[in-house]
């Protein structure tokens, strides 16, 4: 079979650059190479198909009419991967595309709910998959470009940003407090109905700060639940006393349908983090959802 010599993309490029610019030396400054390595290129080409591409001599230089043909070839060739490389860089530059997300449902129902549209509206070129659970999903096994964990220790082998932060709380409707005295230590609360999240007995163990140290107070509960609403609901109805994010209760306080009780005593606050894998690049959607996080 006879081998079918072809010209290299390096070749072409070459011998476009250098007829459009008219010149070996301005060709060489814009590919950044050495004029002899421009001319030998030119050179090359000619010998490899045996034919005169460019008349040249020490004053100007020339097209034949093969070396015109094959201008207009190496333009459309240059041109196109011109077009190539801008919709690359465009396509790596613009949030587009699937963003899976994961996060506790409580944190999306009071904190990413409500500016998700504003996001969206932003970026409609992104599609969201949200994936609400307490569950720590593994980001490559589970297929999620980004976690939101509510945690002190993030883990180690993912990028983590800290977008936010959280305290624990302990509130109580204004007609609860109207019949039962109010708490004034946290000792004061196994004289009061409470409410828990969580139905694990450590759930049963409530965070406060006493003089400077971290301590857990056991309380008997009303009601538990493994979701924040329900223990929502019974607090604003006045059933007893809970404990809850901020996040979850201050719609409720601003509307002085909750009171907070015990502030002295709160607990640190407990960081937010989003997580992701670490990559190369990382691709636009993940660093547009970061930054509108990290600005809100």
């Amino acid at each position: 079979m006879k081998t079918i010599n072809l010209p290299s993309m390096t070749q072409l490029t070459i011998f476009y650059y250098v007829v459009d610019l008219n010149s070996f030396s301005k060709a060489a400054e814009q590919l950044g190479h050495s004029k002899s390595h421009i001319s030998q290129q030119v050179r090359i080409l000619e010998e490899q198909f045996q034919i005169r591409l460019i008349e040249r001599n020490t004053r100007k230089m020339a097209l034949t009419l093969a070396g015109e043909q094959l201008f207009q070839h190496a333009r459309y060739i240059v041109e196109e991967c011109q077009a190539a490389t801008n919709t690359l860089a465009r396509l790596r530059d613009k949030p587009e595309g699937l963003l899976r997300i994961t996060a506790p449902s409580a944190y999306c129902a009071h904190r990413l709910a409500p500016i998700m549209p504003e996001f969206l509206k932003h970026y409609p070129d992104i599609k969201v998959d949200l994936r609400t659970t307490a569950e720590l999903l593994d980001l490559v096994r589970d297929k999620i470009d980004i976690a939101i964990r509510l945690t002190y220790t993030p883990p180690e082998d993912r990028i983590a940003k800290r977008i936010d932060s959280y305290q624990l709380l302990v509130c109580a409707s204004p007609a609860y407090l109207n019949q039962h005295e109010e708490p004034k230590h946290p000792n004061d609360l196994n004289q009061h109905a409470t409410l828990n999240y969580g139905i694990e007995k450590r759930s049963y163990r409530w965070r406060f700060l006493m003089n400077g140290t971290e301590t857990h107070i056991d309380v008997k509960s009303t009601l538990a639940c493994n979701t924040y609403e329900p223990i929502l609901e019974a607090v604003t109805a006045g059933i007893g006393i809970a404990h809850l994010p901020n996040y979850v209760v201050e719609k409720a306080v601003s509307a002085g349908k909750l009171n907070l009780i015990l502030t002295e005593y709160t607990p640190p606050e407990i960081p937010i983090y989003l997580i992701y894998a670490q990559q190369p690049s990382i691709p636009p959607s993940i660093r547009a959802f970061v930054e509108f996080l990290q600005e809100k």
